[in-house]
């Protein structure tokens, strides 16, 4: 991994469902951003881990998080999975580049079933903080090592009653 928290997450550009790009420099000030990255459509624990994100994203947003989650599924794919699992408030990216996931730390698989993509991201999820700095990281090698989005909420609660706090695992 090339990042640590307290330092500015390598430049990492991907399209969104909507037609918007989404860049993790370029966030409105005074914001915080939740990336989280699924394996791709097939995969049963990313949908639970999606439709929680949609379940609180209106939480997030009260709190200046705004939130999007992304895999290297094609556009088609990714469209279908957001319909299929009702996700209408997640911004969803998509084609995500794998060189890129790579530079942040990502655990990259490659296909085993003729579902998933040719070479796919595994779970990771990262909370970048009003500087654009990484503020947290969650990196799994597998999809049953991921962290749930409550707990996410409830450190994002936390960071707002501790401001002065600097990121932990930077040293």
């Amino acid at each position: 991994m090339t990042n640590r928290t307290g330092e500015l997450l390598p430049e990492f550009t991907v399209q969104l469902l909507n037609g918007a790009m989404w860049r993790s420099q370029d966030q409105p000030a005074g914001t915080m951003s939740l990336l989280t990255i699924y394996r791709g459509m097939w995969c049963g624990q990313c949908k639970k881990q999606l439709q929680a994100l949609e379940r609180l994203h209106d939480e997030f947003a009260s709190r200046g998080v705004d939130v999007v989650a992304v895999s290297a599924d094609t556009e088609t794919r990714a469209r279908s999975m957001a319909n299929d699992y009702a996700l209408h408030k997640l911004n969803i990216g998509f084609d995500v580049s794998i060189a890129s996931a790579r530079a942040m730390g990502v655990f990259i698989s490659k296909q085993e079933k003729t579902i998933e993509m040719p070479l796919f991201c595994e779970p990771a999820t990262f909370l970048i903080n009003k500087e654009t700095k990484l503020q947290a990281a969650w990196i799994a090698s597998t999809a049953f090592a991921r962290v749930v989005p409550d707990d996410i909420l409830a450190y994002v609660d936390f960071l707002a009653q501790h401001s002065d706090r600097a990121p932990r695992g930077s040293s």
